[in-house]
């Protein structure tokens, strides 16, 4: 099956465009010579997004980029209008977690865009997983071997399915029911592939913790674990266990890639980056902003630094050898924030 090559004006849908991946994503396409199609709940956001690209150096012009109405999902119409004519998906969108139905509606909203993208003749759909699909960071991942695409949060899933009433009714249920989402609906994309053969090739790729300059939109959960710490607030990503951290910049790349690279079909595709240190992290900040309010380094840890390894050979051989590093992708994002560099 012929991929989708960069520079050949191919159309791209990408799904939700006005997120934080998403939006990257979509600026990318355009930079690497795709025509873009984003999906929008709001077409003044369009608007905005489109002057944001402009700012960034991109051909915003009406034959390079334009967006159509998604609102809902769990439309089957309004994905096959959305797909109609396109030649690629990119779907990092999701359904809102808080709901009693959340689980399936994850589900729900991986499957009904697979089958529109059947009827409308799709070649590639690339389809944004999650690092927690395989594992949930903490004591219980394996350090004698590496993390592979092959693991799966099992472990997740029965959490949620066992889940007492008053795990329902805590704040960490929202969490467990992405997770379990997220493996359930992954695992119906690859099922449906098998089943139904479609005319398309399927790649998920999986995203650690994103940081880096966000393009567009409101602050991403991630993102404001970083401002949170740039404010002294250590409610966020200091409650959690270190983790891997990729610049958003290189999360969007393997999207584009997983458009046309023969390798990424048929896969799960990291985005981790690097794994990392909460030490590390503050460290970075200190140096960087030394007139925001960092908060104290949290006790020592033997899982800080992050221990655990992820088996990313081929993500770093399609990056061209090497993730952005961590300083740059920190000092971006907080950039991008509002905050100036000292140095």
């Amino acid at each position: 099956m012929a991929p989708l090559a960069p520079g050949s004006h191919s159309l791209i849908v990408v799904v939700g465009i006005t997120g934080y991946i998403a939006s990257q994503t979509g600026l990318q396409a355009l930079k690497a010579g795709y025509r873009v199609r984003g999906t929008v709940r709001n077409k003044a956001k369009a608007e905005e997004l489109r002057a944001a690209y402009a700012k960034e150096g991109a051909d915003v012009s009406p034959e390079n980029l334009e967006f159509v109405d998604l609102d809902d999902l769990l439309s089957e119409a309004q994905f096959e209008a959305a797909f109609t004519g396109a030649d690629g998906v990119i779907h990092p969108a999701l359904p809102d977690l808080t709901g009693e139905d959340a689980v399936n509606e994850i589900i729900q909203s991986t499957l009904i865009p697979l089958r529109a993208a059947t009827k409308a003749g799709i070649k590639r759909f690339v389809l944004t997983g999650t690092l927690v699909s395989v594992i949930t960071p903490g004591p219980k991942v394996p350090t004698d071997r590496l993390i592979t695409d092959k693991d799966w949060n099992d472990e997740a899933v029965e959490a949620w399915k066992n889940a007492s009433e008053e795990t329902k009714k805590s704040p960490a249920f929202v969490g467990l029911k992405y997770m379990a989402g997220k493996v359930l609906g992954e695992r119906a994309g690859w099922k449906y592939m098998e089943t139904e053969s479609p005319p398309f090739e399927f790649t998920v790729v999986l995203p650690a913790q994103t940081w880096g300059p966000k393009v567009y939109g409101t602050t991403s959960t991630s993102l404001g674990w970083l401002a949170g710490l740039l404010n002294n607030d250590a409610t966020g990503a200091l409650t959690r266990s270190p983790i891997y951290v990729e610049d958003v910049r290189d999360a969007a790349k393997l999207h584009i890639l997983s458009l046309y690279e023969p390798e990424t079909a048929g896969r799960r595709i990291w985005a981790a980056g690097h794994p990392v240190g909460w030490h590390q992290v503050l460290e970075i900040l200190r140096k960087h902003f030394p007139n925001e309010a960092i908060p104290k380094d949290p006790p020592a840890s033997p899982l800080d630094p992050c221990p655990w390894r992820i088996d990313m050979a081929l993500e770093v051989k399609l990056l061209g050898g090497k993730w952005i590093d961590l300083e740059t992708c920190m000092v971006d994002a907080a950039k991008s924030l509002g905050y100036t560099d000292a140095i």
